[in-house]
């Protein structure tokens, strides 16, 4: 692979016209007329802690003069019945802790929830899920599900309201009877901040030369030819062949236990110093079961692997649909935006991640707030 992939790997060489990021500006609530009683269905996947923050909702929901109903999670079935017979403003999904979901296994079951849920909803009532996800990608994810909805079911008006634990329940309810249009908030101290997509200046490049590094994904090839071309040490690649003069390859599935620490080891031989990683793994199927794990369960692997001897850097590449949405693209986006959250769980704990989202800019022709500042 030539081009501006191979240019890629080096975020500061201009290889597109755009760059994007998304930004958190503070976006209060808007004025909300006074409204008559209504009812909200509440679901949730029955982790603990995803209950406790229902029943809460519900007793607040009460207090401000609203019904709440409930449907057990085995009774999904009866869902379009149960709201034909029952209108409701909205269905709000809520979930357990976040560290729940720090498996992506879990994660995964969580998606594969949900997505049931939105399958069974019809056109006439507003989607809404409900974190507290503290930072995790086990729950962050979710954003890129939402993206996607904006284009698949723009009738389902579906949002990703982010809590805190110093965030009362109040500001749940406030944000559901409001019926505000953005789909991405977050609740910080009470404080109400809404998702915006934005220009950004390209990154900085990273630092290469000589040293050890370890590259996964389709654009192993072209990291080989750019690392090579600094100086670099040593290349180990992940996959059955190289292409490559000069390149390590070990072989085997990213995924799999115990090819993350061959690549590793295979990398410091001799006492080289793992000087940077490049994790390009894509995703191929819009299955979760399959789709997330070169990407999601590579890049777990990897983290474990590197725990005793952290590059340098390593830098993520993902596709942009994250960012902005893709029909039938739910796996990839919601893969990318695991690994956007993981990233930053990384850099939070002082560990480097940087990654770069390819992808041309398919901006929506939507009324949506999240572009609105383009």
């Amino acid at each position: 692979m030539t081009g501006p992939a191979e240019r890629a790997l080096s975020p500061g060489v201009p290889f597109a016209t755009s760059s994007f990021e998304v930004t958190w500006p503070e976006v209060p609530l808007p004025p909300v007329a006074p409204d008559g009683p209504g009812a909200w269905l509440l679901l949730t996947d029955e982790h603990p802690a995803a209950l406790g923050r229902a029943v809460a909702l519900a007793l607040a929901l009460a207090a401000s003069g609203d019904d709440a109903l409930s449907l057990p999670r085995d009774d999904l079935g009866e869902l379009p019945g149960f709201l034909a017979e029952r209108p409701v403003r909205g269905v709000v999904y809520l979930t357990g802790s976040p560290y729940a979901y720090r498996d992506p296994d879990a994660a995964q079951e969580l998606l594969l929830a949900v997505r049931s849920v939105v399958a069974r909803l019809g056109s006439g009532v507003r989607f809404h899920l409900v974190t507290q996800a503290g930072g995790e990608p086990g729950l962050a994810f979710l954003r890129g599900l939402v993206r996607v909805l904006a284009l698949e079911r723009p009738q389902l008006r579906a949002s990703l309201v982010d809590v805190d634990a110093r965030s009362d329940v109040d500001v749940l309810v406030r944000e559901l009877r409001s019926d505000a249009p953005d789909d991405e908030v977050r609740w910080r101290h009470d404080v109400r901040y809404a998702a915006r997509l934005a220009r950004a200046p390209l990154a900085a490049p990273v630092p290469a030369g000589p040293g050890a590094y370890v590259v996964t994904g389709g654009l192993g090839p072209a990291a080989a030819r750019w690392l090579a071309g600094t100086g670099a040490t040593r290349v180990v690649l992940c996959g059955p062949e190289s292409g490559e003069p000069g390149a390590v390859v070990v072989p085997g599935d990213i995924a799999e236990p115990g090819v993350a620490e061959r690549l590793v080891a295979t990398a410091t031989a001799d006492g080289l110093p793992l000087r940077g990683m490049v994790h390009a793994a894509g995703v191929l199927a819009d299955d979760p079961s399959s789709g997330w794990r070169p990407r999601v369960l590579g890049a777990r692997r990897l983290h474990e692997a590197t725990a005793d001897c952290p590059p340098e850097w390593w830098l993520l590449c993902s596709s942009a649909t994250a960012l902005f949405g893709a029909p039938g693209g739910t796996s990839r986006a919601t893969a990318d935006a695991w690994l956007e959250a993981f990233a930053a769980w990384r850099r939070s704990r002082g560990l480097p991640a940087t990654i770069v989202q390819l992808g041309p800019p398919r901006l929506p022709d939507l009324p949506r707030p999240y572009f609105s500042t383009l």
